[in-house]
């Protein structure tokens, strides 16, 4: 569940990176963090990307028993969406193919108990110059069962993708 720390090693941007490190900080022995557990003040930075989904039960387009809605999405997702998201579930949302995919990374948080990141491009109209780095991370009320996800999506121009350096890395002798 939160054993070891690789997934950090995998993320490329460093906002990501301080994000985790965040929500790993809220994990208290062994147990997954609260949505109460996350505090705005603590994350000011990275509010307009942040969100949390609710977990719902119901079917939507991808066969699934379960729905994610959005329970709260940052000002910076009126970029990829024109729209206030706050509210809708994934699959109401203009993703095409994309709502496949995000139901799949998400049921994986659910199911698999753990976080996963990793980056995408946004499937909107307004966000195919992008690379979204995403993060998605459980949250639980009962510190076992997850029923919220918390979110954060850093958007990056696909011109600027050839322009970052991946982290350098450390030679021991």
């Amino acid at each position: 569940m939160l054993a070891g720390n690789a997934l950090r090693h995998q993320m490329i941007l460093p906002e990501q990176q301080r994000f985790y490190d965040y929500w790993r900080s809220k994990c208290k022995g062994g147990v997954f963090p609260t949505r109460h557990d996350i505090l705005p003040e603590d994350i000011v930075g990275q509010l307009t990307m942040t969100s949390l989904l609710d977990i719902e039960p119901g079917e939507c387009d991808q066969n699934s028993d379960r729905r994610f809605k959005y329970r709260l999405a940052g000002t910076g997702f009126w970029n990829l969406y024109m729209d206030e998201i706050q509210g809708q579930y994934i699959d109401e949302l203009p993703l095409g193919d994309r709502c496949a995919y995000w139901d799949r990374v998400l049921g994986q948080v659910v199911d698999k108990r753990r976080p996963f990141a990793g980056v995408t491009r946004p499937g909107t109209p307004q966000g195919n110059h992008f690379a979204q780095f995403w993060i998605r991370l459980p949250l639980s009320d009962n510190g076992t069962d997850i029923n919220v996800i918390l979110g954060y999506d850093h958007l990056v121009k696909l011109s600027e993708l050839p322009a970052m350096q991946p982290a350098k890395v450390q030679k021991y002798a």
